[in-house]
């Protein structure tokens, strides 16, 4: 269908002339209140970013000092930062050095006054001895010896631009002319690993279902080879071929170009559509480098190799065997595949089939929880066969199982240590301490033959382990892996821990019963209360199935409104990726991964909610696949009844009045709410949401089933067929029942959700001849929801339409990037 501008105005017009009944009364009751400048320059105070560094020592992050226990950190003081080194033996924590001297020194090396309190350095590396400091400033590198206080510096060498360098740092591979080419990083010299890639048919090109190809190629990024990997001793190299010379074109028109020319852009991405007959293939094969061979990998028919993991998970030296995650569509099958690094050879170890989906993690953008133990004697594996998420012990050679290493109605989250000598693994787990809080992490230490598991984290409360990311969060998003906090040699680790209301605290705890070794610090959130910021309420309520506990979050209002009734904005995620409500006081005052502007919307007298309903990780399978695949609609009531719930508990909510908001899947359960419950959501902004999905890349398969055409088959026999088992999942079906405000915001350059789902949405609202707003953003991709101008504007709907009153003009919105 064609859309029409003059429909399109008209209806935008309506939107803003025909509040509900229910907001105009609120607007009559509320009188000469109005929300002015100033207020939002608050809102702008509380935005996450702008709250970044307000708490000092809010985390531990040790260097270990060889393996005794001994390690070194960087605090905050009032100064500045210092580093000070503990040792765990004399219970003892001292400066690792003598700042001012090491300022003088650095001062003399680089001709310019240097702050003891700020010595400006970056990749600090201190000898175990602590006789010795190397670090970053700049552009240079500096070395300094700590007991004369002599520093040298020296221009910082970098690899080659876009060189993947091996791990023994003897070789630098990068991408030429879609072939591999290898240098010797002592001799400079290089030569070809390949000469038969073409274009579309390229040696470790990241394939354009990335969602990254309009970025890489508009900033001339010079990225390292993808779904390449050496092995540990770098004398062989797993590689991929991939071709996507039969995947058809999804066109993305640059209006505004950013290179200041006139004419709009056309970029061609290769990237498919559910159901293309024409999709990506990808090939492995392994290079020795020592005699030069190149062997295909026998993988089986139906399997596909790599997916945000990357290829190999392990490696076996003397065996010279490699390990690699195989899954077929929609992951509904999971196989780990043992290669022979000489023969390309291949048998599958373990293979894992689920009803719904097999996963190596509740949480997607998590590191998988599979091991290789022993130089390739075992491999941890994890399941969820049993209903919950646990940790199995297998043979790597034959795959047999040996036993189980955990067990029962509780959930392992992410694995955090293997001590092979002992035999052990450090895991953090949720719901095996009875009447606690599910998603609160402990940390737990269990033996890998016997099924022992000890808490080594009593406190009552989410201790703060950060899980290691997914390959392809590393390489395309800069998400580095987490510090490790234990130290098994030593029986050491760092406890930090906190709740959403209770700042951190951090410990040196044994890690062979969980005591406290000694204190290291209490975070000072002091300059975070100064600004006005006030800690939310986590509590449990019940599932709209009248039996689950489900867990959410209450920004409370942090200004008053006339008749001490506030309107009610539901802050949502809903996707089956993560969990968003906070849990602890990190998340509270800097948000999640995809939650946003909760305390800012707060301060402008909104009461605000953030909820993990049925369909979200990190409980048992029935939870995650609660409405298989409908999970949305099944979120979406959980989410009514918990705020119905939480304004029987606070009576400032005003359930009469409530808004949602969200991005990504936030913005595709925004939309699916209003449409779906148009009773209780009047007003919403939904952001880069899908819409269609069956107008869109594969990849949602897991979360919505494999698709399934009239035929029985997964491929569509005609250009407009959709699979059946997705029409209840079309959410512009639903455009009928619209009857609330609804802003929907995409950016032109977003792969990740292309702006065709927005004109596809677009398209059936003006069918269904329904009001809309829209707000269009050039040249923005899939993180705008942190801009400040999208951030205004979610102000400026809400307060339009939730609060009855015009919202200030001319009032600019800036937060601080995250990062």
């Amino acid at each position: 269908m064609t859309i029409v501008p003059r429909l399109w105005k008209v209806t935008v017009f309506l939107a803003i002339l025909l509040p509900s009944a229910a907001l105009t009364r609120a607007q009559a009751d509320q009188g000469d209140f109005g929300i002015k400048p100033e207020d939002y320059k608050m809102a702008e105070r509380l935005l996450e970013g702008n709250l970044k560094g307000l708490v000092k020592n809010d985390r531990v992050v040790p260097h270990w000092l060889g393996n005794e226990g001994g390690f070194w950190y960087r605090r905050d003081t009032e100064q500045g930062q210092e580093y000070v080194v503990v040792d765990p033996a004399k219970v003892q924590r001292r400066p690792a050095f003598d700042h001012k001297a090491l300022a003088d020194a650095l001062a003399d090396v680089f001709k310019k006054p240097v702050d003891p309190g700020n010595l400006g350095l970056k990749s600090v590396a201190l000898n175990d001895a602590l006789t010795s400091l190397k670090a970053v400033v700049g552009d240079k590198s500096v070395t300094c010896n700590l007991q004369t206080m002599d520093c040298k510096s020296e221009r910082l060498r970098h690899p080659p631009e876009g060189a993947l360098v091996s791990n023994t740092g003897q070789y630098f591979l990068r991408s030429e002319d879609n072939n591999l080419v290898l240098e010797s990083a002592g001799s400079g010299e290089s030569r070809p690993l390949t000469d038969d890639g073409e274009p579309y048919r390229a040696w470790g090109k990241l394939p354009d279902t990335s969602l990254m190809t309009i970025q890489i190629k508009k900033h001339d990024l010079a990225l390292p080879p993808w779904g390449v990997q050496f092995s540990p001793n770098d004398r062989y190299l797993v590689a991929s071929l991939t071709d996507e010379r039969a995947v058809e074109v999804n066109p993305y028109v640059e209006w505004v170009p950013t290179d200041d020319t006139l004419r709009p852009i056309l970029h061609e991405v290769r990237q498919p559509f559910s159901g293309d007959v024409g999709i990506p293939e990808t090939r492995l094969f392994v290079f020795d480098l020592q005699t030069g061979a190149r062997t295909q990998i026998d993988v089986p028919d139906g399997y596909n190799a790599g997916g945000m993991e990357g290829n190999v998970l392990g490696w076996s030296a003397g065996r010279a065997q490699a390990f690699i995650l195989l899954q077929t569509l929609g992951s509904k099958n999971l196989a780990l595949l043992r290669v022979d690094l000489n023969s390309g050879g291949s048998k599958i170890i373990i293979e894992e089939q689920a009803r719904t989906r097999a996963q190596s993690n509740s949480a997607q953008y998590n590191r998988s929880n599979i091991r290789i133990v022993d130089d390739g004697e075992d491999v941890i594996w994890y399941s969820d066969r049993s209903g919950w998420g646990h940790l199995y012990l297998y043979d790597a050679q034959t795959g047999r199982l040996k036993n189980r290493i955990t067990s029962g109605d509780w959930l392992v989250q992410d694995i955090h240590a293997l001590d092979e000598k002992q035999r052990e693994i450090y895991f953090t787990g949720g719901g095996r301490e009875k009447g606690r809080d599910p998603y609160f992490r402990h940390l737990y230490r269990a033996s890998l033959d016997d099924g022992n598991v000890t808490l080594l984290t009593p406190p009552d409360a989410d201790h703060h382990f950060p899980p290691d990311p997914v390959l392809t969060m590393t390489v395309l998003y800069g998400m580095r892996p987490a510090a490790p906090l234990i130290q098994p040699d030593a029986n050491l680790f760092i406890d930090t821990w906190s709740r959403v209301d209770e700042p951190p605290v951090a410990v040196l705890r044994s890690s062979r019963d969980g005591q406290v070794i000694m204190p290291l610090e209490t975070a000072d959130a002091s300059a975070l209360y100064a600004t006005g910021w006030q800690a939310p309420v986590r509590q449990a309520v019940t599932a709209a199935d009248g039996e689950t506990d489900i867990y959410t979050v209450y920004f409370p209002p942090n200004r008053e409104l006339p008749g001490g009734r506030h309107p009610v904005v539901d802050a949502v995620y809903g996707g089956p990726q993560i969990s968003v409500a906070p849990r602890n006081f990190s998340e509270a005052y800097m948000g999640t991964l995809a939650i946003r502007a909760t305390h800012a919307l707060a301060a402008l007298g909104f009461a605000v909610v953030t909820t993990d309903g049925r369909g979200t990780p990190l409980r048992s399978n029935a939870f995650r696949d609660a409405g298989y695949t409908e999970f949305t609609r099944v979120g979406i009531e959980d989410h009514v009844a918990a705020i119905k719930q939480l304004a029987e508990r606070h009576p400032e909510i005003d359930t009469d009045r409530a808004g949602i908001y969200g991005w990504s899947w936030g913005g595709t359960f925004t939309a699916q709410a209003l449409m779906e419950r148009p009773d209780f959501y009047h007003v919403g902004v939904s952001g880069a949401g899908v819409y269609d999905y069956a107008a869109l890349y594969p990849g949602f398969e897991q979360s919505v089933g494999v698709p399934a055409y009239a035929d029985g088959g997964t491929k569509r026999s005609s250009p407009d067929e959709k699979p059946v088992n997705w029409e209840m999942l079309d959410i512009t079906a639903m455009a009928d029942s619209l009857s609330g405000h609804l802003l929907i915001v995409y950016g032109d350059m977003d792969e990740n959700v292309p702006q065709s789902q927005a004109f596809r949405l677009v398209d059936a609202l003006i069918d269904a001849n329904k009001p809309f707003d829209l707000l269009y953003l050039p040249n923005r991709t899939h993180g705008a929801s942190q801009e400040g101008y999208v951030l205004r504007r979610h102000f400026d709907y809400f307060v339009e339409h939730l609060l009855g009153i015009d919202p200030p003009a001319d009032v600019a919105i800036d937060m601080k990037s995250l990062r």
